[in-house]
């Protein structure tokens, strides 16, 4: 993993530069960073137990060009566990941030150092410290590696040391306009005078100031004396706090100021106390602090640079307070309180005066009954109806008269005393709420729900204005949250036995098509959410026919479930070429069964006709918004749209837009309202605000169990997870390593498309690799003795027979599973050993899968395609799940697990994951385990995320680090590690 070290400058500050690293020796690249030159790192290392000096390969990348890229990074939280950078990365992120921003805020100081014998000094600009603490809190999370730097006499700095001499070149480096200083032997002769001279050197390239009228050490001291206050950073032992005191009656506001212990805030020392000990030590914690007085105002001068009005304490002899007007007070709460925090400055406000927490004088929209005059009432309301919404004037949440209001504003002062508390009244809100309030507005049922769910709605010309559902709508809502219960579920023309967790399934998606609206069933795969949707469209009236769209492996599948468990609901498969095209055979109170891809094709017909409920089972099929798919799921006339899927979120929340917006177009508004919205402040700031409001949003509509709830208490066998750890042949290494030569040897693309071919081709078949040397080379040899996953895959199916059991082995490669189909049938004697893959006609994998599941004389082996057979199956004989090589997405190997650990299974079910040690399928098998939640999964579905590795993070991903193979010919285990390297002790907290 690329690490970054900070080289502090020998001439000046500006002089400083990165050291980008890799303990593995590779060339090391971050992304957007530039890739430096070759140069030499002075650090240190261990070898034999003892840390020596050593000079390690590194690239010397710019400052400047580093700190641009580093400041705009995002903080480590947003990051992909794969794509993370070091820590060292992260932490000049963070120094980057702090110096840009301490620069932009003018806290630079110009200082002189001595330059040579001859009597010259340098100059340079550095971080005035004034007050702030933020590098000696950044110091004690430093990695070692950012900062070891080996001294000319062997030293090496401290955190807090680096830390401000790269704040110091940042500095000195911006303001020079980055750049280089470089000495100038022609500025010796210089007779320009001496302010001069010092202005020239701080802004250009060479920072020499020659021909002193007085000695190089006196002007040295005489800056010293100067700057030096500014400049200190010894360890900060207080800090400044404010404390804002209300009014009592028609006395102004009060900032108290206050120092506070910086290692416990708790301690307070009144500037009062300050003063009184007239320049004499105070006990701070424990610690004396010299001269109270000098550093009460450094500290304040600091502060009034923030918030003005701190000016006026500065022109007192001894300040204890400040009086601020209510404008002043409300400029404080808007931005001065954070401004200051950030400055390490303390401000204490009266909990009613926070920001979360003060009521303020406003609009509010109250959304009522419907204007629609076919609508009796909320069993008559659909997606389409028009509700009534009425601006009224409100303190919080409590409504105002126009008496009240008139009141509240008629003074100009933004603080209000009201009732015994404070209330805000901002004149540009009061303004545009007198103007609009006691107006009607309409709203479709689409958007009251989402303004009442949400508690707020985005209104042109006046902003967001908070909404309160009364009413028809607050009764809708009412039943939408309601808990059904298992015996609401009215049961008609079902026949089975239904658990009380699918009971009540049943009556939530009742409760939702009576309203006319959809939902997403997304219980946890094999908890039957298939019976669940047969007992509603049991139970629905008739007049129209009913759709079920569903993956093609599944089509029969729904047939058979539709038979078994509503024999009374005629059903049309509408599948394969001889599928009758024509309106006449769906007829009302018919299920027409049909894939997508016929969705798709079909769409003028299915366009056509005005259904009553749709079922789209795997609902992810149409989490693209933008595919065909998903465009002709959007254009069907029905009543109720139902989505199912056990995987409603796999990758980003704008899957979860596509779906809703399919059973209940415009809940989430459009796609572009939702990004702002949701998707960027949950996906990219983490903000939990927004977080809640979708989840508010999205609860009544989708309905969510796993088999973990205490709900559901299905009593399904336990499940075994297994890892089959596997080596490589003789064979295998040379193919893996000469593979991953070949491809860096001859270079990766920069163009984005061609790399991710490039990329994706590799990691084909490095995977082919690591299954059989045969399955890469396609050269039709024979397949013992070359691989050692098909050892271990043989011995473990021959185990798995032998006792009488019965297997599925899921691979995601045809050609994988055709040689494994060979092999048992020659090798286990099995014979016709079947294979479900995608080039399966539809009946030919209904009859297969009923032969293996219902036959007992086939035979114990079922070969099934992951994505052709990994959802939609119920294949309960097996008893042991075999994935012979490892997809990207967790969610997609747990749904292909469960065809066989699902209900109806009476038996433990074993799952066997063969991972091949040392290569990439070991550094994904250690991913995924870290991505199973799927409210965590991050890793796509397909292997496109790699390809936006740098070439060095792909290297370490791919590098074969197996410490043995096998070789079956003669059973030998030999060393496949390269020759270790020394390694530096200078690690990112152990990370690399």
């Amino acid at each position: 993993m690329t690490q970054l070290t900070f080289v502090p400058g020998a001439l000046v500050p500006a002089a400083g530069w990165f050291a980008a690293w890799s303990s593995n020796g590779h060339h090391v690249r971050v992304d957007g960073l530039p890739d430096g030159v070759p140069d030499t790192l002075p650090t240190v290392q261990l070898t034999d137990g003892a840390i020596n000096a050593a000079d390690v390969p590194a690239r010397r990348i710019e400052l400047l060009a580093a700190v641009r890229v580093l400041a705009a990074l995002p903080p480590g939280d947003d990051w992909p566990h794969w794509r993370r950078p070091s820590d060292t990365v992260l932490a000049w992120s963070v120094a980057a941030k702090l110096a840009c921003e301490l620069v932009a805020a003018g806290k630079l100081v110009p200082t002189v150092t001595p330059a040579d014998e001859l009597g010259a000094v340098y100059a340079s600009w550095r971080l005035a410290a004034d007050g702030d603490d933020r590098m000696q809190r950044l110091a004690a999370m430093l990695p070692p590696a950012a900062f070891a730097v080996r001294g000319p006499d062997g030293s090496l700095p401290t955190a807090v040391d680096a830390l401000h001499a790269f704040g110091d070149a940042v500095a000195d480096a911006l303001v020079r306009g980055g750049q280089r200083p470089q000495l100038d032997p022609r500025r010796r002769e210089s007779h320009r005078a001496y302010p001069e001279q010092l202005v020239q050197a701080l802004r250009g390239v060479d920072p020499t100031v020659a021909r002193l009228r007085m000695p190089a050490d006196e002007v040295v001291t005489q800056m010293h004396a100067w700057g030096g206050p500014l400049l200190e950073r010894e360890r900060a032992l207080v800090r400044l706090a404010l404390r804002l005191v209300p009014p009592d009656g028609d006395a102004p506001w009060r900032l108290a100021l206050q120092l506070a212990a910086v290692a416990d805030p708790a301690v307070r020392i009144d500037a009062g106390d300050v003063w009184a000990q007239a320049g004499s030590p105070i006990d701070v914690a424990g610690q004396p602090l010299a001269e109270p007085g000098l550093m009460f105002v450094r500290r304040l001068a600091s502060a009034a640079r923030l918030f003005t009005p701190l000016d006026r304490a500065l022109s007192a002899v001894e300040p204890v307070e400040v009086a601020l007007d209510a404008n002043e007070v409300a400029d404080l709460l808007d931005d001065g309180v954070d401004a200051l925090a950030t400055a390490g400055v303390i401000v204490d406000v009266p909990p009613e005066l926070r920001r979360d927490a003060i009521e303020r004088v406003g609009l509010r929209l109250r959304i009522g009954r419907t204007v629609d005059a076919d609508v009796d009432d909320v069993a008559s309301l659909n997606l389409q109806s028009i509700v009534s919404g009425a601006y009224e004037l409100v303190v919080g949440d409590e409504p105002l008269t126009a008496d009240e209001f008139t009141t509240l504003t008629a003074g100009t002062h933004p603080l209000v005393k009201w009732r015994g508390r404070w209330v805000r009244v901002d004149s540009d809100v009061t303004a545009a709420a007198a103007a609009t309030a006691g107006q009607v507005t309409s709203l479709t049922l689409t958007e009251a729900l989402m303004s009442a769910l949400t508690g707020r709605l985005d209104v042109d010309g006046i902003g967001t204005v908070a909404t309160r559902a009364t009413g028809d709508v607050a009764e809708l809502i009412g039943r939408l949250r309601s808990r059904p219960r298992p015996e609401d579920a009215r049961v008609v023309g079902f026949v089975g036995e239904l658990r009380d967790y699918q009971r009540r399934g049943v009556a939530w998606l009742q409760a939702l098509a009576e309203l006319g609206i959809g939902g997403v069933l997304a219980d946890e795969m094999g908890l039957g959410k298939t019976v669940q949707a047969i007992a509603l469209l049991a139970s629905r009236q008739g007049d129209r026919p009913h759709l079920v769209v569903c993956p093609t492996s599944v089509v029969g599948n729904w047939e058979r479930e539709l038979a078994r468990f509503a024999p009374d609901l005629p059903v049309i498969r509408h599948h394969g070429v001889d599928r009758q095209i024509s309106r006449s055979v769906m007829r009302p109170g018919r299920v027409i069964v049909t894939s997508f891809a016929l969705l798709r094709r079909d769409q003028h017909l299915f366009g056509d006709i005005a259904w009553d409920v749709v079922v789209f089972d795997e609902a992810q099929q149409i989490k693209n918004a933008v595919s065909k798919t998903a465009r002709a799921a959007r254009t069907l006339d029905s009543r109720v749209r139902i989505a199912m899927t056990g995987t409603p979120l796999e990758n980003r929340l704008a899957e979860l837009w596509a779906i809703i917006d399919v059973t209940n177009p415009g809940l989430l508004g459009s796609r572009r309202t939702f990004d702002a919205r949701f998707a960027a402040p949950i996906e990219r700031w983490h903000d939990d605000a927004a977080a809640e409001r979708l989840r508010r949003l999205i609860a009544p509509f989708v309905l969510r169990r796993r088999k973990d709830d205490a709900e559901v208490s299905v009593s399904l066998p336990p499940k075994q997870e297994l890892t089959e750890t596997c080596g490589l042949t003789r064979e295998q290494a040379q193919l893996y390593r000469t593979v991953i030569d070949e491809t860096f040897t001859g270079g990766l693309s920069s163009a984005t498309f061609e790399r991710r071919g490039q990329v994706l081709a590799l990691l084909t078949a490095l995977k082919q690799i690591c299954n059989h040397p045969e399955h890469y080379l396609q050269e039709g040899g024979p397949l013992p003795g070359r691989s050692g996953k098909l050892l271990r895959f043989t011995e473990l199916i021959e185990e798995i027979v032998a006792d009488d059991a019965s297997v599925l082995v899921f691979t995601q490669f045809r050609r994988m599973g055709d040689l494994l189909a060979k092999h048992l049938s020659e090798t286990l004697g099995l014979t016709d050993v079947p294979f479900l893959h995608g080039g399966v006609p539809l009946r030919a994998r209904e009859a297969m899968v009923d032969r293996f599941q219902l036959d007992p004389t086939s035979p114990p082996v079922l070969l099934v395609s992951l994505r052709a057979g990994g959802t939609g199956l119920n294949l309960t004989r097996a008893t042991h799940v075999v994935h012979v090589d490892r997809w990207w997405n967790p969610a997609v190997e747990d749904q292909a697990t469960d065809r066989a650990h699902r209900i109806g299974q009476e038996q433990r079910v074993t799952v066997h994951t063969m991972v091949t040690a040392g290569t990439i399928e070991s550094r994904i098998a250690d991913l995924l385990e870290r991505k199973r939640s799927l409210a965590d999964a991050v890793v796509g579905t397909g292997e496109a995320w790699i390809s936006d590795l740098d070439d060095d993070e792909l290297h370490e991903l791919v590098a074969l680090s197996t410490d043995e193979f096998v070789d079956e010919d003669d059973d030998q285990r030999v060393s496949a590690a390269e020759p270790q390297r020394p390694r530096l002790v200078v690690v990112d907290g152990g990370r690399s």
